[in-house]
């Protein structure tokens, strides 16, 4: 993950920015600031918005690698079960398309989407900064190596790369594309998703939408993803809005932040069991290969 770019758009490189929000967060810096699960919804660093191509990017943050490395998050690990059926969801928008077995995970977690493309019959592998979580996947005997995208070796090509809610995570999304690219086969495929700042719910909470988070730098829609991509050489061939797999508990736990302190709750006990199948299409999934 490369250090922040201070001055210029991450997409564009146009130097025509404006704050639109001053960082609310408190200092230091901790990995407990970038848990997977992290509640603190509206809590983010300053958010500059580029005039030429209007993405949202934070620019005055320090490097965040260290943190992700030094993160551990055990709630995201209860939550295992419910993340594998969205991961499943994923790997069917493939069914459409003719690709082969091989595939690479970015941002692999505890393993999970390596878990579930296994046991569809891919090839998987994943590449995970947190060692904690990359140690979990181990433990479960994933093929998860501890790193980034800077870690593989420079001359694999894989099928399938997918990399979900990690845009959004790096500093410099157009090179983090161009690496994508580089390690797409000739006729792969990427499936790539990440917020969608646009979205109806994002409009409607503000700056209190749950992906305004410390952990998330760079804000997409639509039209900005389309231009980090073409800029990354790859062309997109189907969006879609994902569907996500959460407990009722965790969902409930969640939108108690919304709520005053002074009657706020604790979750029942049987919302443990309930699974529930979450769309508030906020959120962008593009398919992509590389461009002619």
């Amino acid at each position: 993950m490369s250090a922040i770019k201070k001055d210029v758009c991450w997409i564009c490189a146009r130097s025509d920015l404006k704050l639109v929000k001053a960082s609310n967060i408190k200092l230091p810096l901790s990995s407990v600031d970038f848990k997977i699960t992290d509640s603190n919804y509206g809590h983010t660093g300053d958010i500059y918005s580029c005039n030429n191509c209007g993405f949202h990017q934070c620019m005055t943050m320090p490097d965040v690698l260290e943190y992700y490395e030094n993160m551990d998050d055990p709630v995201y690990e209860m939550t295992r079960s419910q993340r594998a059926i969205q991961e499943k969801n994923i790997l069917d928008v493939l069914k459409r398309f003719d690709t082969g077995d091989m595939l690479l995970d970015v941002g692999a977690g505890s393993g999970i989407m390596v878990e579930v493309a296994t046991q569809a019959g891919y090839q998987a592998c994943g590449v995970e900064p947190s060692i904690a979580l990359q140690r979990k996947a181990g433990e479960l005997g994933h093929d998860v190596i501890s790193g980034t995208i800077d870690s593989l070796q420079q001359d694999n090509k894989y099928d399938v790369i997918t990399s979900i809610d990690v845009l959004e995570h790096v500093s410099d999304p157009v090179d983090f594309l161009k690496k994508i690219n580089q390690f797409l086969d000739k006729e792969g495929l990427a499936i790539i998703v990440t917020p969608d700042r646009k979205s109806f719910f994002a409009r409607v909470l503000g700056w209190r939408w749950w992906h305004y988070r410390i952990a998330h730098i760079g804000y997409f829609d639509k039209q900005t993803l389309k231009l980090a991509l073409g800029k990354a050489g790859l062309t997109p061939v189907l969006f879609k809005r994902p569907v996500w797999y959460l407990p009722a508990n965790y969902i409930f736990d969640r939108l108690m932040k919304y709520i005053p302190k002074i009657i706020r709750c604790e979750s029942p006990g049987f919302l443990k069991k309930i699974v529930i199948p979450l769309n508030l299409r906020d959120s962008i999934l593009v398919v992509c290969k590389k461009s002619p």
